[in-house]
């Protein structure tokens, strides 16, 4: 097949599966269906690939091949292979206990990396980021605002921050009947920080719907241009 065939086959392949993923607009159906269990089948077929190539093979298989019962000495290659190996006890459900021990692994390292992840990767940074705002000596870079606009900034920033970590504060203190009371103080500012949340997740919510309107104005746009390319040669 030359490079013009591979083009146009390319092409007219991605222009059918669009048509077909762009048909969920009328209704549900099986095209959109077809289409949709492709995409996840070859995601998965790619990220199989990518562990196979870049994790399994060179850890695993090529240190077994490459150093033949010397690899039987090394712990850190008989434990992944033990807790593989556990882990396929999960096919049967008699033996699924056994690979329980793999999974509470899988799970704890997950949870570990993600909670470490977000305390490093986001909630430092945001909070260093939030007290270095403050300052109303600073000059933000891309604005250029001094004076009452820089003040005003970071008073909506500090209200905002406050508001928002009040609103989930559930401690409260009892009342004589037993019931949870908060005072009037920390409900108005919970009721301050609900607004901020709802306008987060508003432009939130815009912005992904601007990025989906970007991306169906460019699918339709490759309709058209392919279309175009394709009768008039």
């Amino acid at each position: 097949m030359s490079e013009l065939s591979a083009d146009l086959f390319g092409g007219l392949l991605a222009w059918v599966l669009t048509l077909m993923v762009l048909s969920f607009l009328i209704r549900d159906n099986p095209l959109f269906r077809v289409a949709t269990y492709l995409f996840v089948g070859v995601a998965s077929g790619y990220a199989g690939a990518i562990a196979w190539h870049n994790v399994l093979e060179p850890a695993l298989i090529e240190p077994v091949f490459a150093r033949g019962l010397g690899a039987l000495m090394d712990v850190t290659l008989i434990v992944p292979w033990v807790l593989i190996l556990l882990l396929l006890f999960k096919l049967s459900p008699s033996t699924s206990r056994l690979g329980s021990v793999s999974t509470a692994l899988l799970v704890g390292v997950g949870a570990g990396v993600v909670v470490g992840g977000a305390i490093t990767g986001t909630l430092i940074p945001q909070s260093v980021a939030a007290m270095a705002t403050l300052s109303p000596a600073a000059v933000t870079p891309t604005t250029g605002e001094t004076g009452l606009e820089r003040s005003f900034s970071v008073l909506v920033l500090l209200v905002g921050t406050v508001s928002t970590l009040v609103y989930f504060q559930f401690t409260a203190r009892k009342t004589a009947t037993g019931e949870a009371q908060r005072s009037a103080v920390v409900n108005v500012a919970a009721w301050v920080g609900r607004l901020f949340i709802a306008v987060t997740f508003g432009v939130m919510y815009a912005g992904v719907l601007m990025a989906t309107l970007v991306i169906l104005s460019e699918r339709i746009q490759f309709l058209v241009i392919f279309v175009a390319r394709f009768f008039t040669g």
